[in-house]
């Protein structure tokens, strides 16, 4: 049987993808179930994207480098199509939510809808990279410094956050830098795949050493954000009733979604040198969506960070 290509599994490229492999989980796990609180459900729901949208993504799509999982832009449009709903009917409207727009994107895809990104220019296309890059970038400052604004917007919070300064979590904003200090420094040794597990392993390290020295302080850790469950998601059903009130938004991530795989296609061409199939990338996002929807999983995409930190980290197949 023919697998599509990057999933047939070669012994000369299983370390890397071990390595990838790895590292991606380290580093987006508690990426995931953050981007669920932008959902504003229950954090597990973006543990559960990453368990089920990223094989299944990985199975459908042209796509061998583009990781399908949580996005920040994603999560905040689906808290926006969420809010109007509280308790248990969130839980029922997120199902419904994420298998709509797993819907939408798989008749994309069927409908060769892919082509018509011929007509979007290449500068449009880096542009919308560009953006979500420094979103994802003003995303993290509340996380980085370990200070929480309560203005409005990206900038007024940036803002904020510099001119009080003063009152930044001094061990969190020491850990963040140093990690990311770390990881440009690996990347220019001998161990650059390795780069991502070897910063966190020392600053988590370095974490568990200040909290000996200096108290547990204000350092959020992965296990304070929620407890990972141990077993297996079940199915959830979803509230028909509440698609009336979804479809537009669903419509809305939906496309949201398509663009940003796009644009991941773009970036990151196949181990062939060829570009893959827009439409199919749309089909295999639709497909994840509905697998992982059943689920109780928050809706996912090409995700731009989550595909470079794949790529960086020396992946060669899905």
């Amino acid at each position: 049987m023919n697998l599509p290509p990057g999933l047939e599994l070669e012994r000369k490229n299983l370390g890397a993808d071990l390595v990838a492999g790895a590292t991606f989980a380290i580093v987006n796990v508690p990426q995931g179930m953050a981007n669920a609180v932008l959902a504003s459900v229950n954090p597990v729901a973006g543990f559960y994207a990453l368990m089920i949208a990223m094989p299944v993504g990985a199975a459908f799509t042209g796509s061998v480098f583009m990781n399908v999982s949580t996005t920040g832009a994603l999560s905040v449009a689906a808290g926006e199509a969420l809010a109007p709903f509280g308790g248990d009917a969130k839980m029922g409207a997120l199902v419904a939510l994420v298998i709509l727009v797993g819907a939408f994107q798989l008749v994309f895809g069927l409908l060769r809808f892919g082509r018509l990104l011929r007509f979007v220019s290449n500068s449009v296309m880096t542009g919308f990279i560009t953006g979500i890059a420094v979103l994802i970038m003003f995303g993290s400052v509340s996380d980085i410094t370990g200070y929480s604004s309560t203005q409005p917007n990206h900038l007024l919070r940036l803002a904020d956050t510099v001119l009080n300064w003063r009152i930044l979590d001094r061990q969190t904003l020491f850990l963040g830098v140093s990690t990311v200090l770390l990881i440009l420094g690996f990347q220019r040794t001998a161990v650059a795949k390795f780069a991502m597990i070897l910063a966190l392993a020392v600053t988590t390290g370095l974490a568990y050493a200040m909290s000996l020295a200096f108290g547990d302080g204000n350092v959020v850790l992965v296990g304070n954000i929620a407890t990972i469950p141990r077993s297996l998601p079940a199915p959830v059903l979803p509230d028909l009733s509440k698609l009336p009130d979804i479809a537009l938004p669903a419509l809305a991530i939906a496309i949201i979604g398509l663009i940003q795989g796009a644009g991941v296609g773009q970036s990151y061409p196949n181990p062939d040198g060829r570009f893959p199939d827009p439409s199919r990338d749309f089909t295999g996002q639709g497909v994840a969506n509905l697998v992982a929807g059943a689920f109780g999983a928050i809706p996912c995409g090409g995700s731009v960070s989550g595909t470079a930190v794949n790529y960086q980290a020396g992946a060669w197949s899905r």
